[in-house]
This record gives structure tokens, C-alpha cells and sequence, in this order.
């Protein structure tokens, strides 16, 4: 009996072990061109480029990114956003300029500007009035602050991989 449960306790180890061990790829949305490597760590030539709205598969352990026909390593994560994170998603702002607010509403202090076509991050479920809690990104690090009218945005999730979430106003 010992022997049968020890054969079943090692091939249910040889299952689940490998699984264990595998990165998550996830759909991720590039905040700021980033140049892409035949290798990590930037050690290789540049092989591609992907640019900001790119909606790509990223693996966030070894770094490698796939977008089209581009594939290999991104030096750093830190100018991506990820496409969904509970309530927080991907969004871009389709104004030429967009007021992000200290508060909900078009009164409120400006707290800083964003360009048409940049990648934040949008709160769904802390939505107010027609206004989204948001996060955006400066120099590869993410800010918590500030508030976007919902009008001005366009929420990417639910693109697909391999989609440029760019915008013109006409």
C-alpha cells in the first residue's frame, strides 16, 4: 500500500511540479516606445520596437514580449500596463490634451496633463459620475492619483493581442 501511494504521490509531483514552474504570460499595453532584444538583459542587438498602445504578450519572468512579428526581450516592465487588474484596466486618451483633475469634477485643481494617445490606467469600479480614478505613468513609475472624465478615454482590455490602441480626433 506504502508503494502505491508513494507511485501516486510522485506522479502527481511529475503533473502539477512543471505547471508550478511556468511564467504567466500576461496581455500587457505599452505606455512608451521600448526597444525589443534578441536577448535579455539587453545583451543582443534590437530586433524590433514595440510602441506605446501596442497591446502585446509579455512574460514578465524572462521578459520576452511577442507583438506581431516581433519577438524577444524588453529591458525593463516598468513602461507597461497591464490590460486588466481587478478593477483597474488599460485606457487611452483619445483628447488632444486631457486635464487629469484632483477631484471628479471639471472645476477641481489640475493636477497634470495628458497627451492624446497615452497609456493609463483606469479604476471601472470606482467610477464616479462619469469620472475614472486613475493611474498614470511618468519616467517608469506609476502615479495614484487624479481624475479623467470618462468621455476622454478609451478602455483597452478587451482589445485583443496584436492590436494598436492609437487615436486620432478628427
Amino acid at each position: 500500500m506504502k508503494k502505491i501511494l508513494l507511485i501516486v504521490l510522485m506522479a502527481t509531483m511529475v503533473v502539477i511540479g512543471p505547471a508550478a514552474t511556468h511564467a504567466a504570460v500576461l496581455k500587457e499595453v505599452v505606455t512608451q516606445k521600448q526597444n525589443v532584444y534578441s536577448k535579455p538583459n539587453a545583451q543582443g542587438v534590437i530586433v524590433g520596437y514595440l510602441y506605446r498602445g501596442s497591446v502585446i504578450k509579455y512574460d514578465s519572468v524572462s521578459k520576452k514580449a511577442n507583438y506581431k512579428n516581433v519577438s524577444g526581450y524588453l529591458n525593463t516592465g516598468y513602461y507597461l500596463a497591464p490590460a486588466k487588474t481587478g478593477d483597474w484596466c488599460a485606457a487611452v486618451v483619445t483628447a488632444g490634451s486631457l486635464n487629469l483633475r484632483a477631484q471628479n469634477n471639471a472645476s477641481a485643481k489640475i493636477i497634470t496633463t495628458l497627451s492624446n494617445n497615452e497609456v493609463i490606467r483606469v479604476n471601472a469600479g470606482g467610477m464616479k459620475n462619469g469620472w475614472y480614478p486613475v493611474a498614470y505613468n511618468r519616467g517608469g513609475n506609476w502615479y495614484w492619483q487624479g481624475w479623467v472624465n470618462s468621455k476622454y478615454v478609451i478602455r483597452v482590455d478587451n482589445f485583443s493581442f496584436n492590436s494598436l490602441a492609437q487615436f486620432t480626433s478628427l
